[in-house]
């Protein structure tokens, strides 16, 4: 697995993207996809529309990540969005739809 800026990866059988992905998918300076879904947060449920990772955990999908430039490196926790999490977002931010 070698996620491409756009293209969403598996994880726990969801389709999902990270916050980074989503930033340059909209072409959005770093952090906004992150502060989108703090206002979102609320009305999602983690392990269904979203997964929280610590981003220095053991979880084989860490290092692909990191591999495929797909989280910044500065990151304590990595979030995974389901398309109704991105979705949500879209919404509340009026990001454009992909």
């Amino acid at each position: 697995m070698n996620p491409c800026v756009s293209t969403p990866f598996s994880y726990r059988g969801c389709d999902v993207l990270t916050l980074r992905q989503i930033d340059r998918m909209n072409d959005t300076v770093k952090g906004t996809a992150f502060r989108v879904f703090k206002r979102v947060r609320g009305e999602l449920v983690e392990g269904q529309d979203y997964f929280v990772l610590d981003a220095h955990g053991d979880e084989p999908i860490l290092a692909a990540l990191h591999a495929g430039d797909a989280v910044y490196a500065s990151s304590q926790v990595i979030v995974l969005l389901t398309q109704t999490a991105y979705a949500r977002m879209q919404a509340t931010a009026n990001l454009p739809r992909s």
